[in-house]
């Protein structure tokens, strides 16, 4: 089963992690500064949010890409990866001893389960991608 995995496609699902996540700041820290005046806050918010939890099908699907075989195997692992990440990032910025904490807790299991999916939809269609340039 883990003899299939390819290394440059597990790097390259790795390195997009951190560019997704850089591209979310910058998109999220422009979208205040610049937009706050002509839009409202809730509406910011709403598409900023959209737009983030989109962009981390990302990394899966490069990984499922760069992988000709097994193809949702790689963008699993990606998606574990962003999972436990993610987990790394609620629990150390939010207020872990103050008022947020249970929230946090009681979060994590739908943040990870969702990133999974969202992983795994990407690897269908990088699957089905890279069946379709087969043909």
């Amino acid at each position: 089963m883990f003899k299939h995995l390819q290394k440059d496609a597990l790097i390259a699902g790795f390195i997009s992690i951190f560019i997704v996540l850089a591209a979310d700041m910058l998109i999220l820290i422009t979208a205040l500064s610049l937009l706050s005046d002509y839009y409202s806050s809730d509406l910011l918010y709403l598409v900023v949010k959209v737009f983030s939890i989109a962009s981390l099908a990302f990394p899966p699907y490069v990984a499922a890409r760069a992988a000709p075989n097994d193809a949702l195997l790689h963008s699993f692992i990606i998606g574990l990866i962003q999972a436990f990440f993610m987990i790394a990032l609620m629990t150390q910025t939010f207020s872990w001893q103050g008022t947020l904490q249970d929230d946090v807790i009681e979060r994590i299991p739908l943040v990870a389960g969702g990133l999974l999916i969202l992983s795994l939809i990407a690897g269908i269609f990088a699957r089905w991608m890279n069946q379709k340039d087969q043909n």
